[in-house]
């Protein structure tokens, strides 16, 4: 063998073994790609399921409020921090209410009201009502509805009640919870509500 074939076999072998090296190497460089690839599969379809989770609760949102008007329109104009209305007091369209944490009877309760120029409530609407019913929860609370003793049914600022709503029972005055507007015996002693007008 001579030295030029003998260079042609050290050159054929040392590429063969960089070709070797090289070959390795590749093998290693494709497992660790793969590798590579496969770690984040998992926090892609995380994100994409998460992402996805959020339109779809956006676009719940967005169409429930067309399709409940009435409840998306109580949560913006209930403001329990309105500045018309002093601590304690809930703003809700045009008026502040308190609602007590302590009972009394109704001439009780209506005398603690005109002590912050407010009466027992006053209810002029239907949205009021649903209102008052919902914060009045289980517990039954006074509102300014009384029989006189002419039978005629008057609020607690003068003017005479119309009968725009039922009343249920044969008592003088009149308290409400979330499922019922009820005459009471006036010397019962209940929590009550006291409206005015919010400036």
């Amino acid at each position: 063998m001579n030295s030029e074939e003998c260079s042609i076999t050290e050159n054929s072998s040392s590429h063969l073994e960089r070709g070797q090296r090289d070959h390795g190497t590749s093998v290693h460089f494709e497992k660790h790609r793969e590798g590579s690839i496969q770690v984040p599969i998992p926090c892609a379809v995380l994100v994409v399921v998460l992402i996805t989770s959020l339109i779809i609760a956006l676009f719940a949102l967005s169409v429930g409020k067309y399709n409940c008007p009435g409840f998306y329109e109580n949560l913006e104009s209930f403001d329990h921090h309105a500045a018309s209305c002093k601590n304690e007091w809930f703003s809700y369209n045009g008026k502040c209410y308190f609602f007590s944490t302590t009972t009394k009877t109704w001439a009780l309760a209506q005398k603690s009201c005109s002590e912050d120029d407010a009466t027992l409530a006053v209810i002029d609407s239907e949205k009021d009502m649903a209102f008052l019913k919902r914060y009045a929860g289980g517990l039954k609370h006074w509102i300014g509805l009384r029989n006189e003793a002419s039978q005629t049914w008057k609020w607690a600022n003068g003017k005479e009640f119309n009968s725009w709503f039922n009343v249920t029972g044969s008592k003088k005055c009149v308290s409400l919870n979330h499922t019922d507007v009820a005459s009471v015996d006036c010397e019962a002693n209940l929590h009550w509500i006291c409206s005015k007008a919010s400036l």
